[in-house]
């Protein structure tokens, strides 16, 4: 039986997770951030019901966030 080696995945895992918190971090104490993709500002949105997260304008970026209540 071959055990299955996680790590690699679970480090770019981490590494995506850490580079979002950072950028949501930036956008949160008013800092602009462009879209790697358009490059126009991305903004935040918190909700207290619906949809929050980052995104650009034009939709080519995407974070969604879970808040608790």
């Amino acid at each position: 039986m071959t055990k299955l080696d996680f790590s690699q995945i679970n480090k770019t895992a981490a590494d995506s997770f850490n580079q979002q918190r950072n950028l949501i971090k930036r956008i949160a104490k008013g800092q602009t951030v462009l879209c790697d993709a358009c490059d126009k500002p991305l903004t935040l949105t918190v909700l207290s019901e619906g949809e929050s997260g980052v995104q650009c304008s034009e939709g080519c970026t995407q974070i969604n966030l879970e808040l608790e209540q």
